[in-house]
């Protein structure tokens, strides 16, 4: 039975609801909880040109009827993906004009930002009117900081805040210093907005004559009030009234100058730091003022991360920049904690008003461009000269570049012009101090001159341009990716009066000293979550995972496991998985371990030292959350020993920009891969596949698929022998060693990550590492890649196979545990579809985007906010995944089989003869396991042994279906 998509997300937030609810209490001083509607109009230094309003009811679309609209006062419509508002504007005088839009993500918006595009008069006013991202806020859900089991306090699960907001029209990365402008003539003009993500409620549009912020004189001159006094109101920065990224999240810090601070306890007393560092996020504190008047404000900062580069925010009152000096105020690197007091005042009327803190890489905008723009240059540079080498480095041949590329030196000149003067600029911004980022820019413009100075030699330097870890391209990335965060931690935030100058603390020596020695004595004790023998009643489960993940399925497991069912649950760190057999002898074993390598199951299995989970009756209704195939690797007859976690993916990775240049389409067949290998091969390219590994050992994950897509099996049907002799395996196998033999794809690469950044390998098969590693850490091939099914396996009668391995992360049961039906009921409620929801999605709202978690619940998967374009290839081929089912000997078929593949490529043995090799050494191994398990007594075969198939474990679910 199908569950909707509405449901699922309602159910997974009631671990966040239970953990507000629950831990609801005083708060320490702190910012005021927001309204829905800010509280009053930003006090502006000059009038920026009378606005023109086109309220919701012109869009010709139903009108909402909402709680949000009666809140808003105007009018507003209800936009879902796909829907347009349209309106015209007639325009009296030509000139540039900003847009803005009242609007708000109602509350079942969760993490993805809704985003728009507007278009005027049929076309796109400028590029990045394309994706209007708008923004989603969140607010705590308690009062108070929840314990753990050992006192230390805990993330609050953050809950979504439902608030209007005014939204310009910015640049995509939200980097530029003020809202983009359109340029419209005289006359009537055509707009479009739609809606290309999620759901929001749209109120009025607003047009406006771009005028840039007044300077912080004309401001002060214009102040409608004189300077307060004696005011100084002091908020913990722990504590935002709201946020519109997630990922900001309170921090533990040691240090004996921020408050609150506990000896032996962590407490979360900062906020920010690395997990505040992309351009656009912000923290927004309501602050009660008693009266009228300029104020200022002081931050206490550190800004520790970035050795020797400034970093900057930008502050709004009310929400609007009171002026152009506060749209990127400055914060150096210090390694103490300090009070930080703007040189500028602002102006604060009586009652609640709305600080915005929002980091912003404004400054380094101009820089952040040329660098994007140079590796683009570079990389078009790099393969038109492969194009003309075909990539043959021999360093005694000369070339004649400037004669087929006779512009070369004026694009080097100009891309080594932009970063000699980017550089400058960066250095201004920095005091002229020197860091990393400067070092590494001015070595890839020192590659640039070098190249510039002999362009005949670049073929034999394409390091210094664009391959490799020193090369122009990467540095030029990393630089980037550098420039792009801006982190900075904050411990308080004061509004005072300017006769009042916040106290700064002094710690003295002794102190310090005295403090040192309690931490020490104290660090003696036992580290929260080792291992300890679980209390009466409680079942104990050992994670194989961070601090953090544990930390979180603790609180998951008190707030809605044990509430529900009554059973309490004991998380453990497990130190290492490879003693788990040592716990299992000195009886010290847990009844439950998450978290555990795909290959340890079975043998443990064979040692009786798990539990049988398909004894438990509901187990077949329970697998259809699954991949049928991901469960073969833990069957032995017809019992389960191991569930899956989380689940791996081999896909095809493909540089879009490349494969575009060379007029290559994606390979999606193995013919369509032979194909293309000539042509990728003229220009010194190739195509991976996992088999180029630099490890010896070629294991099943890499190797079972070629044999199961040209129909053999791994073992003969009576599973005593291999089935490595049949035509179809002899016939995989050849084809293995032939793609290094006779058709030249690489037979080793260090990385694929890096040759697929480098463009040495634009195309090849890899899998979630991969994935993760180019969506975090590859800035300079952003929006350049994309994936795709694994390559079928076109077979003469026309059926086509894609069947790939995805195995990672288990779950088990111990044998000897006493409480069977407790850890199952838990097993059940973990790896739920409502459960594993909800935990992805804490995953990222505590720590970030990049905290993905590749849940093996297919239902649950589908929820995780990666592009659209991905999840539905993965989810594909996750219907082709199957998993090498495993016997006694299993081990020496995987060797063998490796084995053979290396000595028919590495030392030119006939393939029929490793083959036959292969065949004997796995059948002597298997037949001797066989003996050592009883399966085989005297040669004579004792017990069955059954070889489970996708089409089994379908069987299973089916037959609990009716």
């Amino acid at each position: 039975m199908k569950t909707s998509p509405a449901r699922f997300l309602a159910i997974s937030w009631t671990v966040v609801l239970l953990l507000g609810l629950s831990l609801a209490g005083p708060a320490p001083a702190r910012a005021v909880e927001p309204p829905v509607v800010p509280a009053r109009a930003p006090f502006t230094a000059v009038l920026q040109g009378r606005p023109i309003e086109i309220r919701a009811d012109a869009f010709g679309l139903p009108l909402a009827d909402h709680d949000l609209v009666r809140q808003y006062g105007k009018p507003a419509v209800r936009l879902e993906r796909g829907d347009r508002a349209r309106f015209s504007v007639s325009i009296e005088a030509e000139g540039d004009y900003t847009v803005a839009f009242d609007v708000v993500a109602p509350e079942e918006v969760l993490v993805t930002a809704p985003e728009g595009q507007l278009l005027v008069d049929g076309t796109l006013p400028v590029e990045d009117a394309r994706r209007i991202v708008f923004p989603v806020y969140y607010r705590n859900s308690a009062g108070e900081f929840p314990l753990d089991h050992y006192g230390n306090e805990t993330l609050i699960p953050p809950v979504r805040l439902a608030r209007w907001a005014q939204v310009y029209l910015r640049d995509v990365n939200l980097s530029q210093k003020y809202p983009l402008a359109i340029h419209l003539s005289p006359g009537a003009h055509a707009f479009e907005f739609s809606l290309t993500r999620e759901t929001v409620l749209l109120g009025s549009i607003y047009l406006r004559p771009f005028s840039p912020d007044p300077s912080y004189s004309h401001y002060l001159a214009q102040a409608p009030a004189p300077d307060s006094s004696g005011v100084l109101i002091e908020i913990e920065a722990e504590w935002p009234s709201y946020k519109n990224d997630v990922s900001i999240r309170p921090l533990n810090s040691r240090s004996l100058d921020v408050t609150p601070y506990d000896t032996y306890r962590l407490l979360l007393n900062t906020i920010g730091g690395e997990s505040w560092q992309l351009s656009g996020s912000s923290l927004h504190y309501e602050v009660e003022v008693p009266q009228d008047g300029m104020y200022l404000i002081t931050l206490r900062a550190q800004q520790s991360t970035r050795n020797n580069l400034v970093v900057f925010r930008r502050i709004t009152v009310n929400g609007a920049v009171p002026f152009d000096e506060l749209n990127s105020v400055p914060f150096c690197y210090a390694t103490e904690w300090t009070n930080v007091t703007l040189p500028y005042r602002v102006y604060l009327q009586r009652g609640a008003n709305i600080l915005g803190l929002e980091a912003t890489t404004s400054p380094y905008d101009a820089a952040i461009e040329n660098i994007r723009q140079s590796i683009l240059d570079i990389n078009a540079l790099s393969l038109e000269i492969r194009h003309l080498t075909g990539n043959q480095v021999d360093r005694y041949r000369e070339w004649e570049i400037t004669e087929y590329i006779p512009n070369i030196d004026e694009r080097l000149a100009d891309i080594a012009a932009k970063l000699d003067a980017d550089k400058a600029a960066l250095q201004a911004i920095n005091g002229g101090l020197s860091s990393q980022e400067i070092m590494n820019y001015q070595i890839a413009l020192d590659n640039i001159l070098l190249l510039h100075d002999d362009p005949n030699k670049i073929p034999v330097r394409m390091n210094r341009l664009s391959e490799g870890p020193q090369s122009a391209a990467q540095l030029l990335g990393s630089v980037m990716a550098a420039l792009q965060k801006q982190p900075l931690a904050l411990d308080k935030i004061y509004l005072h009066s300017p006769d009042i100058t916040p106290s700064e603390p002094h710690v003295s020596a002794w102190a310090s000293f005295w403090e040192g020695l309690k931490r020490f004595l104290h660090s003696f004790e036992r580290t929260p979550y080792q291992p300890v023998s679980a209390s009466q009643g409680e079942i104990q489960v050992w994670v194989n995972r961070p601090r953090q993940y544990v930390a979180l399925m603790q609180q998951m497991a008190d707030l809605s496991f044990t509430p529900q069912t009554g059973i309490r649950v004991q998380y453990s760190l497990m130190p290492d998985e490879s003693k788990l057999a040592l716990a299992i002898a000195a009886d010290i074993e847990p009844d439950v371990v998450l978290g555990l390598s795909t290959g340890i199951p079975y043998e443990l299995a064979l040692r009786d030292a798990l539990y049988d989970l398909r004894s438990f009756e509901d187990f077949d209704s329970f697998i259809r959350i699954y991949s049928p195939g991901s469960l073969l690797g833990y069957i032995i007859n017809d019992s389960v020993y191991a569930v899956p976690e989380t689940q791996d993916f081999w896909v095809t990775f493909y540089r879009r920009d490349i494969l575009d240049s060379l007029q290559l389409a994606v390979p999606h067949t193995w013919d369509e891969v032979i194909a293309m290998l000539p042509d990728l091969q003229r220009y010194g390219m190739n195509y991976y596949t996992p088999l180029s590994t630099g490890s010896g050992l070629k294991g099943y994950l890499i190797t079972a698929p070629y044999i199961w897509n040209l129909g053999g099996e791994l073992y003969s049907p009576d599973g005593l022998r291999t089935g490595l002799g049949s035509d179809e395996s002899i016939t995989a196998i050849k084809f293995m060693a032939e793609q290094f033999t006779v058709y030249g794809m690489p037979l080793t690469a260090v990385s694929f990550y890096d040759s697929f950044r480098n463009g040495n390998l634009p195309v090849g098969i890899s899998n979630v590492e991969a994935y993760i590693k180019l969506r975090t850490a590859a800035p300079e091939i952003e929006g350049l890649w994309g994936i795709d099914l694994y390559p079928a396996t076109l077979l003469p009668d026309g059926t086509q196979n894609r069947y790939a391995t995805g195995s990672a992360q288990v779950c088990i049961i111990l044998a000897d545990t006493a409480k069977p039906r407790d850890s199952w009921e838990f097993l059940k409620w973990w790896m739920s579809t409502e459960t594993q929801v909800a935990f992805e999605r804490q995953l990222i709202m505590y720590y970030g985007p990049e905290y993905l978690w590749y849940t093996a619940n297919v239902e649950a998967f589908r929820y995780l906010p990666i592009p659209e374009e991905h999840k539905d290839v993965i989810l594909a081929q996750w219907e082709w995944l199957r998993e090498p089912v495993k016997l006694p000997g299993t081990y020496m078929l995987e060797r063998s089989l490796s084995n053979a593949w290396n000595q028919i490529v590495f030392d030119g043995i006939n393939p029929r003869v490793a083959i036959d090799n292969a065949i004997l050494i796995t059948n002597r191994e298997m037949a001797r396991k066989m003996e050592d398990l009883d399966y085989v007594r005297d040669g004579v075969l004792v017990q069955e042994i059954r070889i489970p198939s996708i089409e089994t474990v379908r069987q299973w679910v089916e037959g609990a279906g009716r």
